[in-house]
């Protein structure tokens, strides 16, 4: 695969070209949570080249990145705001103490001219302007959409000093009905607000479920997909590239059925379950993503009459969390990830989550200070949170229906999750400083089991 920065740059074809950027612009607020008042003036579309329906969707693009990217919340469109930013020209003279006086921080100005896309961002706080210029634009949606993601996520930067998540991708499957009355499973991927979704097509009618990106090497992209087909018959773990043609490969021959593989972010490992013993139990297989499978699969954890799963990485690869219904309904544990040749009598697991008795789906984030899992609550699936720190437990999501399969965002601040309900079952967005989540998928079938494109 191409070095990820020059696919960006060659693909995209973006002259991220900033004044002034020395430094982030970072506004520090009272409350860590609140989000910071951004306007965003309806974009200028005079001689742009185009109709006033792709200006209106480009626009509909910069206002979901911009009130979904966990730090900054969008003002209303007012007549007042608009003149003061002159809604038909692209050059204004911003003044700071008028702009802070209507509770905005930053100003956004978006000008689409002659086929070309350019921003302009004020900082009220710094008094700072500065600029994107003469991206160029194909009139195709779906293509200039992902240019759009990539301002966002330029202008993310330079306000925070750290990665936006706009230009990032998630998998997930889509489970439909045949028939023949039998289900299909079908792996397919997207934009991280849902739009560009297309099927990867592993199975062509078979039976997939929880995908998960292999962790790309440091500047690269993720190029490799591993999940579970039931295409023999039994669960086996299969991986594939995204990018060469190849065929799906097996991760091991092991006996019995194999489920919810994890990877470690240094790309050595993977830990799955397995009944090979006779009971549901944790594994890891050595892996080099060169050859494949390094030796043997080694058995981590058991517990008699007991069943585990929903095994998850820490960051560094040393740690590893899943879940276990030894002692009586299903719950968290946390243990060393141990040597090969370790005697399972010698490997302790400690419980993380104990507010609740039926816990699943764990996720550890990026940054290593999170757990994100689910827990009944009432008789409704709600995502919770397990703060490593303050070794605290916290409830993320409220309301109806069932949430399961949370992921994280490679910026730890993002999650996506399913909901879990027959017939109706989509993707959702939320992040920590947000509490509504929103809607990403829509259309037929039972979207489940996200898994967020990671970074390294």
């Amino acid at each position: 695969m191409k070095y990820y920065l020059i696919v960006i740059a060659t693909l995209l074809m973006l002259p991220l070209q900033w004044l002034n950027a020395e430094a982030p612009i970072v506004v520090n607020l009272a409350t860590e949570a609140k989000r910071i008042p951004l306007y965003l003036p309806h974009l200028i579309t005079e001689g742009s080249g185009f109709d006033a329906d792709y200006g209106n969707r480009l626009e509909q693009v910069f206002q979901f990145d911009f009130e979904n990217n966990g730090m900054t919340v969008l003002l209303p469109v007012t007549k007042e705001r608009d003149k003061l930013v002159d809604p038909q020209s692209f050059d204004w003279t911003p003044v700071a103490a008028t702009w802070k006086g209507l509770g905005a921080y930053y100003v956004l100005k978006v000008q689409v001219k002659d086929k070309k896309l350019s921003a302009r961002l004020f900082a009220a706080n710094t008094e700072t302007v500065r600029s994107v210029n003469d991206i160029p634009l194909t009139g195709d949606i779906n293509t200039d959409r992902r240019k759009v993601h990539q301002v966002s996520d330029t202008i993310y930067k330079a306000l925070f000093g750290t990665d936006g998540i706009a230009s990032t991708r998630i998998l997930y499957t889509v489970k439909n009905s045949q028939q023949d009355s039998k289900w299909a499973s079908e792996l397919w991927e997207s934009d991280y607000d849902g739009a560009n979704r297309r099927k990867l097509s592993f199975e062509g009618g078979g039976y997939v479920v929880t995908p998960v990106y292999l962790p790309p090497k440091p500047g690269f992209g993720s190029g490799t997909v591993f999940y579970v087909s039931y295409q023999t018959g039994q669960p086996k773990i299969y991986y594939q590239s995204l990018t060469d043609g190849s065929q799906p490969r097996r991760l091991t021959t092991l006996r019995g059925n194999q489920l919810m593989p994890a990877i470690s972010r240094q790309r050595d490992k993977i830990a799955f379950i397995c009944d090979v013993t006779g009971n549901p139990d944790l594994f890891i297989q050595p892996f080099n993503p060169d050859v494949g499978a390094v030796g043997k699969p080694y058995q981590i954890f058991s517990s008699k009459l007991a069943t585990q799963g929903s095994p998850t990485f820490s960051p560094d690869g040393k740690q590893i969390a899943f879940v276990s219904n030894k002692d009586g309904a299903p719950r968290i544990y946390v243990m060393p990830v141990p040597a090969p040749g370790t005697s399972l009598k010698d490997i302790k697991a400690t419980i993380v989550t104990k507010h609740n008795q039926e816990s699943s789906a764990p996720a550890w984030s990026p940054d290593g200070t999170k757990l994100a899992y689910c827990s009944s609550v009432k008789g409704v699936r709600q995502v919770w949170l397990y703060d490593f720190a303050t070794k605290e437990e916290r409830q993320l999501t409220q309301g109806p229906g069932n949430k399961e399969n949370p992921t994280w965002a490679p910026d730890s601040l993002h999650l996506v999750f399913n909901s879990t309900d027959p017939g109706a079952s989509d993707l959702f967005l939320i992040n920590l400083n947000q509490s509504n989540a929103v809607k990403i998928t829509s259309g037929p079938g039972e979207k489940r089991f996200p898994s967020w494109e990671p970074r390294n």
